[in-house]
């Protein structure tokens, strides 16, 4: 009975060693909830836009697993009017391309449109220097929103990806 005991007794360290626990979050700035493997960090910025005499808000949620090098973030980027659902498709795809373009170079693994509760979606992956930049970006309204991951390209994270990206959901649409 002993051995039978300190058998489940080492299965349970095992498995609560090998796991972390998610937390819920929600955003009031863009009306959603996520989970995060911790209680994310929270930046806000606020970019002028001259042409329109107006501003986007940008709030960034950051959050790391376990290992501190893998990393979950939601962006969310408030613009000053609706974005038109005729160029929605062209603004994920601009805002994919910026990712590409923005300083060291990266290479495009795969870029999907698709749909998720009635809203256009760009899936993709990227990588740069051994690492994977996985994530969705979609819009809602006046909102872009990015939920991603980055982490070292050698890890198998598909798991843990699918329930963070499948935790997301828009409130008040």
């Amino acid at each position: 009975m002993k051995k039978y005991i300190f058998l489940f007794f080492i299965f349970s360290i095992l498995i609560n060693g090998s796991s972390f626990s998610w937390e819920r979050f929600y955003s009031v700035e863009g009306k959603c909830e996520v989970l995060f493997p911790n209680k994310p960090e929270h930046m806000r910025q606020i970019i002028p836009i001259k042409d329109l005499n107006s501003y986007m808000n940008y709030d960034v949620y950051l959050s790391t697993l376990d290992d501190e090098s893998t990393l979950c973030m939601m962006i969310i980027v408030d613009f000053p009017t609706k974005i038109e659902s005729d160029k929605e498709l062209q603004s994920l795809e601009g805002f994919l391309n910026g990712i590409l373009n923005h300083k060291e170079e990266k290479k495009l693994i795969s870029a999907d449109f698709t749909t998720f509760n009635e809203l256009n979606v760009l899936d993709f992956v990227v990588e740069s220097q051994n690492r994977y930049f996985k994530g969705r970006t979609l819009i809602s309204g006046s909102k872009m929103y990015l939920i991603a991951m980055e982490y070292d390209s050698h890890l198998d994270l598909d798991k843990i990806f699918n329930k963070y990206i499948e935790s997301f959901h828009l409130k008040d649409r």
